[in-house]
């Protein structure tokens, strides 16, 4: 079920980035989507890293993980969000980063709270950033131990 949620909402930020008419404006377009997207997903967040979410309880590593895929996307949306108020040109790469950053999150988040670790949560990667900085984070599979209870659920 979560993994058709996640393609569906990947359909539909697909398909709303073709509303706009130039290329600049395809591209602002695809960062509100990827913003949308990405609160959307990440609503629940607090709730979970809480422990208000009966049968998902992660562990502290899988929260760090989790905080580091959501920060990612946050930094790469905070980045492109100030330079479109400043009224810059969007780089195709700094907006293809924004959403590889989201699909990252997305199926790190997924998996997380599905009950399991998926490899782009073990090691999170950021490049091309509207400020063209390379950062590369590696978290070892011992740092997320997993301690997700599906409660029979999967």
């Amino acid at each position: 079920m979560k993994n058709h949620v996640k393609a569906g909402s990947l359909v539909a930020l697909c398909l709303l980035c073709s509303c706009a008419q130039t290329a600049q404006g395809k591209l602002r377009q695809a960062v509100y989507d990827t913003a949308s997207a990405y609160h959307l997903l990440a609503s629940p967040m607090p709730d979970v890293m809480a422990g208000h979410v009966p049968g998902v309880n992660l562990s502290a590593g899988q929260k760090a993980l989790a905080r580091k895929a959501s920060q990612s996307v946050l930094d790469e949306l905070s980045a492109l969000e100030q330079s479109m108020q400043a009224g810059n040109t969007l780089a195709e790469t700094a907006v293809a980063a924004l959403q590889a950053d989201f699909a990252a999150f997305s199926t790190c988040w997924s998996g997380l709270t599905g009950g399991n670790t998926p490899t782009t949560c073990t090691m999170a990667t950021t490049t091309g950033t509207a400020t063209d900085t390379t950062t590369v984070t590696t978290t070892t599979q011992t740092d997320a131990d997993m301690s997700v209870s599906t409660n029979g659920k999967e």
